[in-house]
């Protein structure tokens, strides 16, 4: 008992450091508070929910201690809190505590159902900071122009503007339209990467209680959701502003948990090619380099997956075998 409370404290003190470290604003340090989430992830994944709130709620207090309130209260809304929910959700047996008349269901939350609450804590997340911008600045106009500023302020030495600031003004009004839909979904990418790293962990090392599925063909989202996504997309250009971006909140949190299932599509179909290694490094290596173009097209081939099933459909097609003849 002693050694779980133990490692819960550890644990909540490393996810601490790493997110006080961003205050470097280094990138090495940008890339370690990406992995804040993680310590509480895996001492809730692999010694309990209960062990993974203690872990959750030293990390808290601990960063209260070395940095202030506000920054506890940041912490504890945007990495802790989140964390600890959906590392909570992933482990616990749901269907035992659901009526008899559910014996059917799975006993563990889907990998669908798992990523659609991460979806719509990304969401709660980035309307949480629209509101907030919103009432600090007494308007959404007033809010963005302020933000805007601000961000064309801080990007100004990476333009070469000759002095008028043109392009850094427009990357900062570029930034305040995409914002909230990019901070829905940045949540969602962080939650779920910390998530598979703290469960692949918790496997190795033999206390992964629910079973590991093979996520290419059991990650699957309604189509429900991507009809919601769809129509989110369409109102996020048809209704002013700040409609349109508390419409592009949910746009965008179902936009990268639909880029998840068109990787998974890409995961499915390609199993049995030859080149198909090279062929998802390529994928992966377009998704850094041209965000811009590659998620959107994977989120349609997600939303079809969801339509039409594709990856059903690819299992009664032959797999191509190698050709061992040298």
């Amino acid at each position: 008992m002693m050694q779980r409370y133990a490692v819960a404290f550890g644990a909540g003190c490393a996810a601490a450091f790493l997110f006080a470290v961003s205050a470097e604003a280094s990138p090495l340090a940008m890339a370690l508070a990406y992995l804040a989430p993680l310590p509480i992830m895996i001492a809730t994944i692999g010694w309990g929910v209960d062990a993974g709130a203690i872990a959750a709620a030293a990390s808290v207090a601990g960063l209260t201690l070395i940095a202030e309130p506000l920054s506890g209260m940041l912490y504890a809304a945007s990495v802790a809190v989140p964390a600890w929910l959906i590392a909570a959700f992933a482990a616990t047996p749901v269907a035992r505590y659901l009526p008899a008349r559910f014996s059917s269901l799975p006993q563990y939350p889907s990998i669908g159902a798992i990523v659609t609450l991460a979806a719509i804590v990304g969401m709660l997340g980035a309307a949480g900071v629209l509101t907030t911008v919103i009432v600090v600045y007494h308007g959404y106009a007033e809010g963005a122009q302020a933000v805007a500023q601000g961000i064309a302020a801080m990007a100004a030495d990476a333009f070469d503007d000759a002095g008028d600031g043109a392009a850094a003004k427009a990357f900062a009004d570029s930034m305040v339209r995409i914002g909230p839909a990019a901070i829905a979904g940045s949540t969602l990418l962080m939650l779920c990467i910390n998530l598979y790293a703290a469960a692949r962990s918790v496997q190795l090392s033999h206390r992964l209680k629910r079973p590991w599925l093979d996520l290419p063909t059991s990650f699957r989202l309604p189509a429900a959701l991507g009809g919601v996504m769809i129509v989110c997309v369409a109102a996020t250009w048809a209704l002013p502003a700040p409609a349109s971006q508390y419409v592009s909140i949910v746009a965008g949190g179902l936009g990268a948990a639909f880029a998840f299932q068109g990787l998974a599509v890409a995961h499915a179909l390609s199993r049995g090619l030859k080149l198909r290694t090279l062929m998802l490094v390529a994928l992966y290596a377009c998704c850094f380099v041209r965000a811009k173009y590659t998620l959107p097209v994977l989120a349609l081939l997600g939303v079809v997956d969801a339509f039409t099933r594709l990856r059903v459909r690819a299992a009664v097609l032959p797999t191509p075998r190698p050709n061992l003849q040298k």
